[in-house]
């Protein structure tokens, strides 16, 4: 069972039609069995019952027909009449009722002989031994008519021993009808018992077989509608993640053996968009190194010119929505005398170490940047003209006590001004220029304002 569950698809609708044409073939060839015994019980009805069903019709009226003649043959002999007519009629009928039973006894033979007989043939049997048993009997009886008829007197005396015979001769047809009668109708109760239990049958392996293929189909509906909806999920995965342009994730189980060829495209597009995320997550990675090119100094890995052109134009139209930001220039203090003493090597050192402290003073909304040389500004967003200078002042100190073996000590100036609505870019570089060049010339290491 489990391994028919891991089959392709192929193979499972062809293990339904399989299921259902193993069923339809066992229903059919239960139908024709039994119709086939059906058929037998019927021909046994036909060819045994309904003509042992009409010679005991016939018997009862010959019956029926002597009790009368007995009855006028009694009033003929209480009246002194000796008319031989009655018994000779009794005879006669007497006779038919043995001719008819010889027509029962060959039936009942011819049949037997046939095996045409399939219900208690054993009580067949019974039944010719009772008409064996009423041949003889009716023997002494038509040997004492015979007497009466050729002395040709009748009297009460004589009479009365026939009429005790022809009574017990009547009770023993009587026990061969009834049991005659008794066959035929449990023949046709047996056969329509078949009948009711072959349609009950029949019914019931159609439902059955309709249960299993419905369940089967069921079931293959579900396999194939739960692969379509996983595909359908990392389809769909996929595309809002184009859509939003955030990184694709890599599907699960692509090592898993497809149990069917659903499971294989499902398997091959699990792979495709493996790859895909490889590609995209390759492609964001060197985006993120050329934004990092375009944006960042290699040396002191702040921003560089290009960064800042982009931010203050994004601050300056932030600006005009009431959003305040300030500017720090900042300047080493005799950088070429560090670079002429110590070597261009110090000097590079010099500003990455600079460059890492600034950018772990500020905020992480602030921004450092490299203009150029010893040269750096630094955007304070959300910040007014005297918490930009309490932050300078800050910086200045921290520059002043830093300390770096193998590094000389150094100093920094810097100017310290705020964005004012509707100026430009160049106003406010200016005007920072200014501060910073006041700090140099009030004699460096200090902070200087310019509102």
């Amino acid at each position: 069972m489990f391994r028919w569950i891991n089959t392709s698809l192929n193979r499972k609708i062809g293990s339904v039609l399989v299921v259902s044409l193993s069923f339809l073939l066992l229903v059919i060839g239960y139908s024709i069995y039994q119709v086939k015994t059906i058929h037998d019980e019927l021909k046994e009805v036909s060819q045994v019952d309904i003509p042992l069903t009409e010679i005991i019709t016939q018997i009862e009226t010959l019956q029926l027909q002597q009790h009368i003649a007995m009855e006028r043959f009694r009033l003929l002999i209480n009246h002194q009449h000796k008319e031989q007519e009655p018994i000779s009629s009794l005879s006669y009928r007497n006779q038919e009722i043995v001719r008819l039973l010889n027509r029962a006894t060959q039936l009942i033979t011819t049949n037997l002989q046939n095996d045409t007989i399939h219900f208690k043939p054993e009580e067949y049997l019974h039944i010719l031994d009772e008409i064996n048993t009423f041949y003889k009997l009716n023997l002494t009886f038509e040997k004492q008519l015979e007497d009466n008829l050729e002395k040709g007197q009748l009297s009460d005396e004589t009479w009365q021993p026939i009429e005790v015979m022809a009574s017990h001769l009547d009770t023993k047809i009587l026990a061969i009808l009834e049991k005659i009668n008794q066959l035929t109708f449990e023949a046709t109760r047996y056969t329509e018992a078949h009948q009711r239990s072959f349609m009950m049958v029949e019914t019931g392996l159609g439902i059955c077989a309709f249960l299993l293929s419905s369940l089967l189909a069921l079931y293959i509906i579900h396999i194939i509608r739960t692969r379509i909806h996983h595909i359908h999920q990392q389809v769909e995965q996929l595309h809002t993640s184009l859509e939003l342009g955030e990184p694709i994730a890599k599907p699960n189980n692509q090592t898993s053996k497809p149990n069917d060829e659903l499971g294989e495209l499902e398997l091959d597009l699990k792979k495709m968009i493996s790859r895909l995320s490889e590609e995209m997550n390759t492609r964001k990675e060197v985006e993120q190194q050329l934004m990092t090119l375009a944006t960042k100094d290699k040396l002191t890995n702040t921003y560089n010119r290009h960064k800042w052109s982009e931010q203050i134009h994004f601050l300056i139209n932030l600006s005009e929505q009431g959003k305040s930001f300030s500017l720090i220039s900042l300047d080493i203090d005799h950088f070429k005398r560090i670079n002429d003493s110590y070597g261009h090597q110090v000097g590079d050192q010099v500003l990455q170490h600079l460059g890492t402290l600034l950018q772990q003073e500020v905020s992480k909304i602030d921004m450092v940047f490299r203009m150029g040389g010893e040269e750096f500004l630094i955007l304070l967003t959300g910040q007014g003209q005297k918490q930009a200078k309490e932050r300078a002042e800050h910086l200045r100190k921290q520059i002043e006590h830093f300390q770096k073996v193998g590094l000389p000590r150094f100093t920094a100036s810097l100017g310290v001004t705020s964005y004012h609505s509707g100026e430009t870019e160049d106003s406010l570089m200016t005007r920072a220029d200014n501060a910073l060049y006041r700090s140099k010339e009030n004699g460096r290491n200090c902070v200087t304002t310019l509102e």
